[in-house]
């Protein structure tokens, strides 16, 4: 009976796939990872690893006429992920930073490169840290531990 029920587990494969890698994939169908920002899905058959596409401008949300804004992470995502604010905007983080550092700097081969001039400076411990964005430009930043999952976002200083 034992070698029965492992023979049919053996024939239906594993379906636990870890969608952090895109999940089993199986019939080529879509167990990727969904975006929670953008609604939209990535990874699936074959393994592949899952696509978080940079912020666009086009994307951000319009928070130009407050003086300061809040961005939390929720899960393995910031919320609001692409926003554009004036220049001088107070935007205060809230996340548990010692399980998700922030950093300012952009994904280059979905792996978080430190911008050591970014205002947006490493954040390791605590829980809030506001940045007051004082010159206009774009200031990307990052969750340094999940950001080839799709933690990272882009505030537009306008």
């Amino acid at each position: 009976m034992l070698g029965a029920l492992l023979a049919l587990l053996a024939a239906c494969g594993d379906s636990s796939g870890d969608v952090s890698q895109g999940g089993a994939g199986g019939d080529g169908g879509s167990s990727g990872v969904t975006n929670p920002t953008t609604g939209t899905q990535a990874g699936g058959a074959g393994g592949e690893a899952p696509e978080f596409p940079v912020c666009t401008l086009a994307e951000a949300e319009d928070q130009t006429a407050l003086p300061a804004i809040t961005i939390i992470s929720v899960g393995t995502a910031y919320q609001p992920r692409c926003v554009r604010v004036s220049a001088g905007t107070e935007v205060t983080f809230e996340s548990d930073f010692e399980s998700h550092p922030l950093h300012g700097g952009e994904i280059v081969d979905e792996v978080g490169v430190l911008d050591p001039a970014s205002p947006i400076t490493p954040t390791e411990v605590g829980s809030t840290a506001t940045f007051t964005l004082a010159d206009a430009g774009d200031v990307p930043y990052f969750c340094d531990f999940h950001s080839s999952i799709g933690m990272h976002g882009t505030i537009f200083v306008e």
